[in-house]
């Protein structure tokens, strides 16, 4: 077993032995997402493996931390009562595991996009129109409409994750998202007062059409080439480590490479000048969650998201929100 807690997916159960092929399917694919983590299907009734057979199965294999999840849409009798019962029992009878039972689906907005994806195509569509501001308007009529069942947003977030959302039709950001208190007033501070704007790749570059500062991109320098094959690193990191003497007062824009956001946060720690602001929104299934979660627990300003997706477009949509002054929203 590695560092990682095992995972139990837990569903009823069903006689008919079809449905239960098929959780344990799902369950199956999803440990294939997750990788590392040793993620098994469970019955809470009437199919085996049951939780007790489970548990016995990994507590003899040396797990000492089992996480539950209850493949339930609601919390009723079952999860709320039921469960606890046979995890007390558990523990009893394994007092060296570790026991840990997750809420169920219900109430995740998640399960309400996907309800709401299944429901759209139903819906008669309006004609698009044909000039760009007249389809601009309208997708933002469309993302206004949305975001409002998120709750309420700070004006200067709501202005970025409507950008976010129009240039990539994930409104995922709108829980994703996490964005420093001062990012907003920073990042039009620094763009007001003519500072540098350093981006990790030439996509992002690309994409900052509302940006009239100077932009920096090392990533294609034939330098940068040549001290990322010194250093063993990445181009992306190498470049950013060019740029130090630079990143003082500026916004630094990440949409493709972890390592570059890294590298920044290491120039930081180390003592280097600090940006005003960092937009960090790399994609990735490998780094990208783990630099965002250093950069919020940095001492940085930054603007940034959990989990592995975000991309060049969506930094680079971030950055033009903030271009853009809070009343022609």
């Amino acid at each position: 077993m590695n560092g990682s807690p095992a995972i139990l997916i837990v569903s009823h159960g069903s006689p008919r032995q079809e449905a239960n092929q098929g959780f344990v399917a799902m369950v199956g694919r999803i440990a294939l997402r997750l990788g590392q983590a040793e993620v098994l299907p469970a019955f809470f009734s009437i199919a085996r493996p049951s939780i007790e057979d489970r548990v016995a199965e990994l507590a003899g294999r040396g797990a000492r931390r089992i996480v539950l999840m209850p493949y339930f849409l609601y919390a009723g009798q079952h999860t709320s009562h039921d469960i606890p019962a046979r995890l007390a029992e558990c523990r009893r009878r394994w007092p060296g595991v570790e026991l840990e039972l997750l809420p169920t689906l219900e109430g995740d907005p998640a399960v309400e996009d996907v309800v709401a994806e299944r429901l759209l195509p139903l819906l008669a569509s309006l004609a698009p129109p044909d000039e760009g501001q007249a389809i601009q308007r309208r997708s933002f009529q469309i993302i206004d409409r949305q975001l409002a069942a998120y709750g309420s947003f700070d004006p200067g977030v709501r202005g970025i994750l409507r950008r976010i959302i129009h240039a990539t039709a994930d409104f995922s950001f709108a829980r994703s998202l996490r964005v420093h208190p001062q990012a907003a007033a920073e990042g039009r501070a620094a763009l007001a007062a003519g500072r540098p704007v350093i981006c990790d790749v030439t996509m992002v570059r690309a994409g900052l059409t509302k940006i009239r500062n100077e932009i920096l991109c090392g990533i294609d320098r034939p330098e940068v080439a040549a001290a990322a094959q010194a250093a063993g690193c990445t181009r992306a990191a190498a470049a950013m480590e060019l740029f130090a003497g630079r990143l003082g007062g500026a916004i630094v824009v990440v949409g493709n490479a972890p390592t570059a956001l890294g590298k920044v946060i290491e120039l930081a720690r180390s003592g280097a000048a600090q940006p005003a602001l960092v937009i960090g929104l790399p994609v990735g299934l490998v780094g990208a969650r783990e630099a965002k979660a250093a950069l919020v627990e940095s001492d940085l300003v930054y603007i940034t998201n959990v989990g592995p997706r975000g991309g060049s477009p969506v930094a680079a949509a971030t950055l033009n929100a903030l271009a853009v002054p809070p009343e022609e929203e």
